[in-house]
Formats: structure tokens, sequence, C-alpha cells
């Protein structure tokens, strides 16, 4: 990637504190419920039609939009009618792309219902941009220029989000930008006049988003990464790139000219191609450095910026202030992308690649047998659904658009109890119903670099978690970090420090909101009481065996997973009692799968019960509690200690 963590992370803080100034900076723009497109001390001021647009899109993206529906509406009901700007033609492709492409990111959520005479108008613009595709043969064209890759794009992404780019308009622009991308890439390495490295971005982009990723061939792959690597070598000193071909004409400016930072918007946002892109993230910061040494400053938390095409207005522009803004949104995004494959990579696990998101209650866990939160009442997983799971999922896509869980929300617990009651595999569940990475960290990361190593790779793990997105982690057997400070055993150097280190960090991660992370333990009991206030888990949840009926309704038991334990006791003739049900009940999963595997091979009652009560008598919750961190507690069983913790489960 040529990007070590330590850059990545600079390269992400400095997006954020210069996102901090989004709103406050286009505000500055502002004129009644739209845009201007500069601010000078003229007495004539008016909505500009791309500036608000850009503005609208910047401000959605990074859900910053805080206009209330009704001045939403307005603002709708002012762009629709609007056929032309900056006394461009009328229904150009340009300004009824811009005017859709905002339409579409506020009209719904945002804004007051349309009327019926709105509708009928954006069902007019759908057809000029469908149309422009039409007569273009997959490319779009203003007046006498000819088509170019930032205006088909313009119409093709908003067609798209609109649901309205046919398979047929598709396939003429997926024809016209393969063969246009071979022409610009041949112009440049021919070093002609007429050579456009915006043209082979914006190219890229189509062809990327047209092409699905399990169609496209070997050549189109080493196409697409030799185009990207011709562009990013077309990036001159500064940090920026030659000026674009001109697009159109405006009568009242000039011409009209590609802008980095809007097209680098476009580009990070590609997903087929973001593996490519992480390989030029040194280009992409000399661009950040570019962007940030040119900046405005009109006041107090206000950076502006202009494109420079148009040298005589001299002042910064909305649109492209906007744009940069909307730039560093998605490369922050993308910074979180890398920071979490940067993450595995030194956590040395594979990063898995999960499958879509779940959304309904029956798909939670639905592989995984149910216990009981209290003996007999409550259903585990119908408690972790509704105080855990549910309300994470509900901000889940938030998250991913960069949004932080709210600050009521639950996403952090503690998984207490017995050994084998599958508290790794609910963190698993948790992580496959998101849609999201599942990450399990144990103490030996910590222990990699000897004893006189821990504190320094428990800060650089907190550290990248602190920077971590959209990731399921699991603190697996981590006792000896949270372990009660008045206990024999924290008297050690080695728990005494990592329990007072250890504390600060999860409230750190608690508050940044950004990826769900899961303690599992056998020892609750000897938990710092501090680990469970309020800002470090939300939940402390007993995980207990599966429950006598979801294992008499399980179908899958004994080695060739046919076994039902229900039926082959009815088959050899067993009666099942209280004391039969209890057995069964104390059984961990593994335990009753070990049990099954032996009654296959029973043929009487007697045998069946005499193998359940050997099975009973030495599982985990009959046996007696190791002694080796020396509790204050009488020697005890599992089973009763796990009684008398049902005191730490908290809501």
């Amino acid at each position: 990637m040529g990007f070590d963590y330590t850059k990545l992370e600079a390269l992400r803080l400095q997006s954020k504190d210069i996102l901090k100034d989004q709103v406050a900076s286009l505000k500055y723009f502002a004129y009644e419920y739209g845009f201007q497109h500069i601010v000078d001390d003229s007495k004539i001021k008016k909505i500009s039609v791309s500036s608000t647009a850009t503005c609208v899109l910047s401000l959605v993206a990074t859900d910053k939009w805080r206009t209330d529906k009704p001045q939403t509406r307005a603002l709708l009901k002012f762009l629709l009618p609007i056929k032309t700007s900056s006394k461009l033609e009328e229904d150009n492709p340009f300004t009824t792309a811009w005017i859709l492409e905002a339409v579409t990111a506020l009209e719904k959520g945002f804004s007051d219902p349309l009327d019926n005479e709105d509708i009928a108008e954006i069902t007019r613009k759908e057809g000029i941009l469908q149309t422009e595709i039409d007569k273009g043969n997959g490319g779009v064209c203003m007046g006498p220029y000819p088509p170019s890759a930032y205006l088909t794009q313009l119409v093709v992404r908003t067609l798209d989000k609109r649901e309205k780019l046919t398979d047929t308009l598709k396939k003429a622009v997926y024809d016209w930008a393969w063969s246009e991308l071979a022409k610009q890439l041949a112009l440049i390495e021919a070093k002609s006049k007429a050579q456009d490295a915006f043209a082979v971005a914006y190219l890229v982009i189509l062809v990327a988003n047209l092409t699905p990723r399990s169609t496209i061939s070997p050549e189109q792959s080493s196409i697409l990464r030799f185009a990207l690597k011709t562009f990013f070598r077309c990036q001159m000193k500064d940090g920026t790139w030659p000026l674009s071909r001109p697009l159109f004409h405006y009568p009242a400016f000039g011409n009209a000219y590609c802008y980095e930072y809007e097209m680098l918007t476009q580009l990070l946002q590609e997903d087929q191609i973001v593996d490519l892109l992480l390989e030029y993230l040194p280009n992409i910061r000399h661009a950040v450095k570019s962007v940030s040494n040119n900046v405005y400053r009109l006041g107090a938390g206000i950076r502006a910026w202009l494109s420079g095409h148009h040298p005589q207005l001299g002042k910064p522009e909305s649109w492209a202030t906007a744009s940069v803004y909307h730039f560093f949104h998605v490369l922050d995004r993308v910074l979180a992308e890398a920071v979490r494959r940067e993450l595995f990579k030194y956590i040395e696990k594979p990063l898995p690649s999960p499958g879509p998101p779940q959304f309904q209650e029956a798909d939670f866990a639905k592989n995984t047998l149910d216990c009981y939160l209290h003996p007999g009442t409550e259903s585990l997983k119908k408690f972790l659904w509704k105080e855990f799971v549910q309300p994470i999922s509900a901000e889940a896509d938030g998250v991913v658009r960069g949004v932080p869980f709210k600050v009521s929300t639950p996403r952090s617990a503690i998984f207490f109890g017995p050994p084998g009651t599958s508290k790794t595999k609910l963190a698993e569940e948790i992580a496959k119903f998101l849609g999201w990475p599942y990450l399990p960290i144990d103490p030996s990361l910590l222990l990699r670099n000897g004893m006189e190593g821990i504190q320094s790779e428990a800060n650089t793990i907190f550290r990248m978690l602190e920077q971590t997105e959209g990731v399921v982690v699991l603190f697996d057997e981590f006792d000896e970090l949270v372990r009660e400070r008045e206990s024999s055993r924290a008297e050690q150097p080695f728990s005494r420090l990592l329990t007072t280190a250890m504390l600060p960090k999860l409230a750190s991660i608690h508050k940044l909101g950004t990826l769900v992370f899961l303690i599992a333990t056998n020892n609750i009991a000897e938990f710092d009481l501090a680990i469970s206030r309020q800002g470090r888990f939300d939940r402390v949840v007993q995980i207990m065996p599966p429950t006598y009926d979801a294992k008499m309704a399980y179908q899958n038991w004994g080695p060739d997973e046919n076994l039902n334990i229900e039926a082959k006791f009815q088959e050899l003739g067993v009666k099942i009692n209280k004391k039969i049900k209890m057995c069964l009940e104390d059984l961990t999963f593994s335990e009753c799968n070990s049990f099954a595997a032996d009654l296959l091979d029973l043929s009487n009652p007697k045998a069946a019960i005499n193998a359940l009560n050997k099975h009973w008598k030495y599982c985990t919750l009959q046996r007696l509690v190791p002694k080796t961190h020396a509790s204050k507690e009488e020697e005890s069983t599992w089973k009763k200690r796990c009684q008398a913790e049902q005191g730490f489960i908290t809501r």
C-alpha cells in the first residue's frame, strides 16, 4: 500500500480536523434556502443552481443537512422548474443532472412530500438525460463540444441513483466508455496536446461502475490498473493535475473545466476499484497537501476554496468549497477501510469478507441454540436482540457512512459464564448479522515481544482500534486485563499494569462509537468493578448451556449430525422425567453432542440413562471451579457459582 499506519492515522486526523468546519464554511455562502456561487459586495444576490446542488450533496453525504422539511421542500420547488443556469441552453444535461441529483438526495427523508406537478417535472428531466445518452451513443456532450467523460459520468450517476438507467443505456455508455478510455490512454502515451487526465479518471469511474466484478475480464482489469497508474502519473509536483479539456462554455464566465476535488470525490467512492486506489494513497496525500496550502480562511472556523478556472472572479466559490469538503469525507471513508485492513494485518488475521447485513430478528443467531438469561424465564437471544443487536443494527449503516453510534446506543458487552457455552460463537453471530468483520484478540498478542513489550503492544493495538470502524472485536480470555485491583492476583505487576491501562482505553473506544466490542470471560466475579461502569460496557450478560427445549428441538446431534435426542429416547423407551431434563439442561452444546454420539450405539433405556448420568457427572457445571485465581469464595461447582453470579447481569 506504500503507507504505514502512522501516515494513515495522520491523514485521517487531518481530514477530520478539516471536516469540523464544513457546516460553518458552507453557511458562509448560504442565501435564502440555497447557496450563492460567490460572496461579494454586490447587492445582487441569487441562488446558484449547480453551486446549491453541490453544497446539498456535500452536506447530505456527511449527515450535516439540517434544514427543516418545509424549507427543504421550498428549495426543491425552486430548483425543479429551472431549465437553465448561467445562460446555458435550456434543458442542458449539466443543469438538469445537478438539479435531479440534489432532488434525489433530499426528496426522501429531508423534505415534505412533493406534489404531482413536481413529480411530472422530475419525470421530464429524467427523460432529458436518457435522451442525451441515447443521441450521443453513450457519450454526453453540450453544444459544439465533443462528448466528455465528466458530463457522461454526471448523467449516468444521476440516472443510476434514480434507478432510471436502463440496460440499453448502460450498454451504450459501457461501449462508449471502454472505447474512449483506450483513446485517452493513447493520447497521454503519445504526449498529445489533446491529452486529458481528468477524462481518464472519469472513464475509469464509468467502466468500473458498469462492469460487474464477476464479468470483468483479465484484459479489462489490466486496462483499469494501467489507467489508474497513468492518471496518477499525470499528477504535477504541486499535487494537482493539468487543466482538463474544456467541457462547455459559460457565456458569462468562459470555459468550464473539471476540478480535482470534485473528480477525486467520485473516484474514491467507486467500490470496484478501492483495492487499486489504496496503492495511490501517497498521491492522494499529495493532493491533500495542495488543497490545504491553498485555503482561504474567512473567519473563525470558515475555510473556503476556489477552482482557479475563472481568475477574474478572484474569490472563493461555494461549489469548489463544497467539493473539497465532500472529498475529505470520502477520503475519510477510504482511510477507514485502509485502517481496518492495517489492523487485521497487524493482528496477523485475514480480513474476512462477511456477507450482507441482516435485519430480521429471526435471522439473528439462528444456528445457535438458545438458553435462559434467568433460569426458566427470559430467552437469551430475545434479550440480546432487543437490548443489544437490534439497536446496533439500526445504526450500523450510519457507521459505515461515517456517522458514529448515538451516545445512548449500546455497543459493548461482557459475556460471562462457564467454559464451553458459545460466548465466542455469539460474538461471531453478531458480526455475521451486522455484515461486519469479526476480530478476535487474545492476550498472546500483547506478549509477542516479551513481558517488556506488553504496554507498547497494548498501546499500538488500542491506538489502531480508536481509528477502526465497522468491526466486531472480541477480547477473549482477557481476565488479567480487567481483574479486580484488590485481588491477590492484581498485586502482580503484570495484572496491575494491564488493569490500570485497560480501563481508559476501553472508555475511549466506547466514546468514539465506531465499532462493537465484547469481552468473553469465565470469571466475572473477579473483574474490576470499574469495568462495568457506564461508558465502558453497556451490557453484562450471562451465557449458559442451551435449554432442554432447545436441545430437544435440535435435529442434528451426533457425528453425522442426524440424531434427534428426543426421538431416540422414545425409540429406546426412555421416559423423560425431571431428573433427565435437569441432566440434559446442564450439558453444554459440545457435551450434549458427545452424549448423542454415545447414544447412537445404545439399544436399551437403562444404558441410555447410565450414559446420560455419566456425561452429566463430568460436565462443566458439575465440576469444581478452579482455585487458581485466589478467589475468597469457598470451593464450589460451576453451577452454584453461576447461580450466585446472576446479579452481575445488567441491562
